[in-house]
This record gives C-alpha cells, structure tokens and sequence, in this order.
C-alpha cells in the first residue's frame, strides 16, 4: 500500500460526516485517514489478514502527516563494491618469544574502571528516573486539541480467532498447551509505517471495526499499549451487531441448561444488521499500478532527509527515487544524495553524490558491451578515477582499473596466467611508458615447465627486466633475476644472449642453477611480454577514453528501455517490430538466392544513367578485374610471406639444436624436437594452401571474367575485351 499507491492527505480535527467508498477513494486519490484506513483494511482482509478499522485519537504530527520531526525510517540502499585486493597470507609462527613479565603496578587504572563504572550507574539511573518524568509528561494535554484530533488507522490482531492463519499456542508451567492471547500491530495508512501497539505517537481508542462487527472499547487504561486485544471479552469489548460467527465471542453460561437457548436469546437482541457491501470489487489496474502517487510523483521531507519518489517511465532519466541527506535538520546544508534508476539501456542503476568533494559513484547492471560494473570519478578530471567490472564477461578477467595521472592500474581475477596486478607509469601524455610493474599468484604444483614468478618490473627507460620469485620452502627471501636487454637484432637473426648483462640471486643456495640456456629462453619470453604489453598499453588507453566518452553520452542523452511484451508501451511498437523482422527476413533469403554481384560496386556512380558508353563499361570492367586480381596477388604472397617466415624459423631451430645438442636434458630436447615437427607440418599445410590458392584463383578470374563479358549491363564485345587484356 505505501510503496504502490499514496494519494493527498487531508487532516481531521471532528469525526468526518460521510466516508467515500474504497474503490471511490482509488480513483480520486485524495481522502481522510477514515477513509484511507478502509481501503488499507479491505486490502488486507482480502489477502487474508484480520485486520480491523481503529477509531481514536492521535498526536498532532500523525494526524495532519508531518514528518518534518521524524528521522529518515528506511535503511539506505547503498551498494558497496567488492574489495578487489588479494587476501595476505600471514605467515604460520612456528616460535613465538615469550612476552616479558609485567612489572608495573595497575592499581590507579583498576581504580579508575571502579570509578567509571559507578558513574556509569549514577546516570543508567539519572536516565531511567527521565524516562519516566517523561512518560509521566506524555499523560497530559499539550495543548486544547489534544485529545479532540480524531483519526483512523488500521490494526492487524495476531493469533485472532477468526483468522485462517495457523493459530499460535505455548506450553505453560504445568505442562498444558494454552492459547496466545492475541495481540495487535497498528499500520498507518498515511504512510504504511509498522508498529507496536505500544507506541506513542497514538493516545485513544474509541472503536474498531471490520467486515463482521462494530466494536467499542470499554477498558480503562492509561497508555494505548495497556489495551487488550481480545475481541470474544465482551468486558473488554462491546459488540454492537449481534448475530456475528459464532468464533468472534464467547459466551459465558452457568450450565448446561442455558445452552439450549442460545440462539434464541440471541434473535432476541438482535436489532441490526450489518448492511451488505454496496461498492464496486476493488481493482487496480497496471496503469494506476505504475502511476503510483498523484501527478506520478511524491516528497516527503524528514529530518534532516528529503525523499522523492518517481513513477516508472515518469522521468526522462529513468530516475525511480532521490534520497537528499542533509547536515542539519531544516534540510538547508546537502551532504549526500542517492539516486535510483530503472528501465535505462545503459543499464545504470544507482548514483551516489557526495557535495563536499564532488564525487561521483556509479552502479551498472550486467549486461553492457563494456561489463562495467561500477564507476568512481570527481568534478576535477585529474583526480583519481576508478572503474569495476565484470570479469566473468570480460576476455581479459579485468576487475577493477584506477586512472590517476601518470599511473593506471588494473586487476584481475581468474586469468589462466595467474596475473592479478598491473601498473603502468607514464608522462602525463601518455604517448611515452616509463615503467610497467606486474604481480602473479603461486603457480599450482601441476604447472609443470612455467617459471613461478612473484612480481616483474619493466623498467623501459633503464632498459631493464626485474623478475621476482615467490618465496620457495625454506627461504627466508625471494629469488630475483635482473635483465640488462641486448640491442635487438635485425630481422632474421637470431637474438644474442650475454650472461654479463645478467644478475641473479639466489635466495637458496641449494636451489638448482639455471643454465645459459634456461636464461636466454627465459629473457626471450619476457622480451615478448615487453611487445605484448605495449600493444596492451595502447589499447587499453583507446577504451578508457571510450568508457568515459560512452558515459558523458550516456548522462546527456539518457535512453529508456522497455520490455517486448509490456502491452502500455509495446503493443503497437511490437508489431511493427516484427513486420520489419518478417522484411528482413525475406530480404536475405532474397539475397541469398542470389549469385554474387561483382559488378554492382562499379555501377554506381552511373546508376542515373539509363545506358552506359563503351568507354564507361570498359572502365567498369577492368576496375573490377584489376581489384580481383589485386585481392588474388594480395592473399597470394601474404601465404608466401608465411611460408617464407616458417622456412627460417624451422632452420634457425634446426642449428641451435645441432650446435647445442649435448647440453639438453631429455626432456628439453624431445620438446624442442616435437616443436621442429610442428613448424615442418605447418610449413607443409601453407605449402599446400599456396598451391591450391594459385590454381583456385586463376579460375575463378577466367569465371569472372566470362561472366562480365556477357552481362548486358556492360555490353561489352569479346573483342573489345580481349584488346583491353592484352593493354594491360
């Protein structure tokens, strides 16, 4: 009822003289607490809960809706972003020191804890003697109209004894099952808030009512939450219409004789009926649904808090509710705001905005191309910048990325490489990388031939790699290699390794020593990670220009989704949509049934002409043959060049092994052996897709070529065609 429908308030000081009907009310979205209060218990009896009207009186606050003095209900929905850091490992104490003896004296601290507790006490008790000056106070009038304010709300009785829900009994001392007695939970239609029968913001209780009865309060009490809640008490509660179901009272006989005359000492009393239902089945429809509050939008001010709610489809930014956080309570100084969406094609779902740094955070649903998941930014566009992803839909695992000037740095979950950490450095430019610093998760046991590496540095303008290893068992430090680069050879040879520019330590001095060999495979691999992550590096600066690009698009021109089948939005638009799929469709059957048109592209800048010169078809024709053949010669030496490429390869492969055979173990020399099989099987497989592409392409140029001669588009003798080859 709160959240789905809320209409104007209007206030009561005397009983109201008529109440309009439910479904009267939901059309008119404007009534008094009477009158919103039976709508409220119509509702709820109608899913099932016995809930009744309360007649009484209420605090002033209550019953003309203010809100002002009432501190923010709802619990903020602020979502929060994983931490994207790695767990630390704390290393097991297998000694610990034992701690030295305490020596010093704590009487004068165990002295003042005896202080501090005993002023503890004195003011638990100072607050408990207020507490009740207080409740004491709460007794009486504050002003003329104290108890002359009459309201409605509603009452749900737990345990009642007409309700079909699953009656609630405990056991007592003596071991018997007894019944509950029941108990009430008050719900104000004015807002939809939920509370105790105890609570103060109600002071009388006239009367209650429901669908069976009318019942008026004949207990004497002090405090709304004395009352009991006993319906079937007629001490308690008189029953004005008899001839109710027999569960809603008890009768009290004094034997077995008056029980005969029950029913008819009831007909007795009987004097009125309670008139049957004379309004319309409440309904409310998917369009008052949506709409929800008047003029399809509502603002409740609290203290030190302003929430605004908004209709589905009301906003042009799909905007859902605004909750404005305040420093102070008269709601002039902003602090905080959070904004909700639905519906966005961008699939942005919450904002939040903080004013005394002007920061901006961003929260996206799955879905986008880019999978982002949320993003941090400020007013100032050098401050730091940070965005999270999705990284189960991502190629490349990236989790989170932080832009700052001069340093990016990206995370990662889940890679096959066990990368979780880069840091690029650069010149505020950023056309010139300085230093790129990357960090790797412990290999798995099963990792067989990888190099367990812990963190690796690229220094680019100190031409120098720096691997770190993670600790082995037993070491007490990390491994580390140091890489001076060689210059790099020309194209064709082969790289020259020098054990000089190397640098290794050794955490472990009974480690195995890497070879020359292991060393220059090893300096070979990271030089390929340099060209990698420069090409990474370039790249990964396009699609950060592109999100944010994206976005300042996305916020300027905000897009609105729906679904296909919403029949307030979609009907019609659905049917053109699927006439225009039913064209498509037929278009590329069409199409496809269809030989391939070489020639269209040619026609084009004549496609006003009725008839083509010779002159024009024989330009047609031979720009279509010479781009055939250019695409033929093109294909053809990019499978030479390949060719060629594994031809030296299997080569220099095939000397290194010759000239260092007799220092490879087993296993290192029957993979490099399967590596030379595998460059000659691919160097057989272009050979032959070579071949095949040759003759391939020699026909079907013939193909071609007779098949422009007799298109009538052209009308092109053979004549004139075959003087037009043998020009070229």
């Amino acid at each position: 009822m709160k959240e789905h429908w809320a209409g104007h308030w209007s206030p009561l000081l005397d009983m109201p003289n008529r109440l309009i009907s439910p479904d009267t009310l939901l059309r008119k979205r404007r009534g008094n607490s009477f009158e919103m209060a039976t709508l409220l218990a119509s509702m709820l009896i109608g899913a099932g809960h016995p809930a009744l009207v309360v007649s009484g009186v209420a605090r002033e606050e209550v019953v003309v809706n203010d809100q002002i003095g009432v501190s923010y209900p709802f619990p903020i929905l602020e979502v929060e972003t994983e931490d994207t850091s790695p767990p630390v490992e704390k290393p097991g104490q297998k000694y610990k020191l034992r701690g030295l003896p305490d020596l010093e004296s704590h009487l004068e601290e165990e002295m003042a804890e005896v202080h501090r507790r005993k002023a503890e006490e004195e003011k638990r008790i100072e607050e408990e003697l207020m507490r009740k000056q207080m409740e004491d106070l709460e007794l009486l009038a504050v002003d003329r109209y104290h108890y002359r304010r009459s309201h409605a709300w509603v009452v749900i009785i737990n345990n009642a004894p007409w309700s079909v829900k699953p009656r609630i009994n405990y056991t007592d001392v003596n071991g018997d099952v007894v019944e509950t007695a029941p108990t009430g939970v008050f719900i104000e239609p004015s807002t939809g808030f939920i509370c105790e029968t105890g609570c103060k913001q109600y002071i009388l209780v006239d009367s209650i009512w429901n669908e069976h009865n009318y019942y008026v309060n004949k207990q004497k009490y002090q405090r709304v939450g004395e009352i009991r809640w006993d319906l079937r008490d007629t001490n308690d509660w008189e029953h004005m219409l008899p001839g109710e179901p027999p569960e809603m009272r008890t009768y009290k006989v004094a034997s077995d004789e008056n029980i005969a005359g029950e029913d008819h000492d009831i007909n007795d009393e009987k004097h009125l009926d309670a008139i049957f239902t004379w309004v319309n089945r409440l309904h409310i429809g998917l369009a008052d649904y949506e709409q929800r509050f008047p003029n399809s939008e509502k603002t409740v001010q609290y203290k030190g808090a302003i929430h605004e709610r908004y209709a589905p489809y009301s906003q042009r930014d799909g905007k859902v509710m605004q909750l404005t956080i305040f420093n102070d309570d008269d709601c002039t100084d902003p602090r905080v705001r959070y904004e909700y969406f639905e519906n966005r094609f961008d699939l942005m779902r919450y904002l939040k905005y903080t004013y005394a740094i002007n920061k901006y955070e961003e929260i996206f649903g799955k879905g986008r191309n880019d999978s982002l998941k949320s993003i941090e930014y400020f007013s100032d566009p050098t401050l730091e910048r940070k965005m999270c992803f999705y990284s189960s839909s991502r190629m490349d695992s990236l989790e989170f990325l932080s832009v700052k000037p001069g340093v990016t740095i990206l995370h990662y979950k889940g890679r096959c490489d066990k990368c979780w950490y880069k840091e690029f450095e650069f010149n505020i430019t950023g056309s010139v990388l300085k230093k790129v610093t990357e960090k790797f998760h412990r290999r798995s046991a099963y990792d067989v031939g990888t190099s367990d590496i812990a963190t690796r540095i690229f220094l680019f303008q100190l031409n120098k790699i720096i691997l770190k290893f993670h600790y082995t068992f037993g070491a007490l430090t990390a491994s580390t290699v140091e890489f001076t680069k060689p210059p790099r050879p020309d194209y064709g040879k082969e790289l020259i390794y020098d054990e000089k520019l190397t640098k290794i330590y050794k955490a472990n001095p009974l480690d195995p020593t890497r070879t020359n060999l292991e060393l220059y495979r090893l300096l070979r691999e990271q030089l390929q990670s340099e060209d990698q992550i420069r090409k990474q590096f370039e790249k990964m600066q396009e699609d950060i220009l592109n999100i944010f690009d994206l976005r300042k698009s996305e916020k300027a021109e905000p897009k609105l989704k729906f679904r296909i089948f919403d029949p307030l939005r979609n009907g019609a638009a659905r049917a053109i949509r699927m006439m225009q799929f039913a064209e498509e469709e037929e278009l590329k059957r069409e199409i496809a049934s269809k030989p391939a048109d070489f020639l269209a592209p040619y026609l084009v800048p004549y496609k006003h002409q009725e008839k083509m010169t010779s002159d024009q078809a024989l330009y047609a024709y031979n720009a279509c043959l010479n781009d055939l053949k250019s695409r033929f010669v093109s294909l053809l030496n990019n499978l030479q060049r390949n060719y060629e490429d594994l031809t030296s390869e299997s080569k220099s492969l095939n000397r290194f092994l010759n000239k260092f055979e007799n220092q490879f173990d087993n296993y290192d020399y029957k993979r490099l052996v399967q590596q030379s099989k595998e460059l000659e099987l691919n160097k057989r497989m272009v050979q032959q897709r070579l071949t095949l592409t040759h003759e391939e392409s020699q026909k079907k140029y013939e193909e071609v070529k007779s098949a422009l001669l007799r298109d009538p588009r052209l009308n092109i003798k053979k004549n004139d065609g075959q003087n037009s080859d043998e020009s070229k």
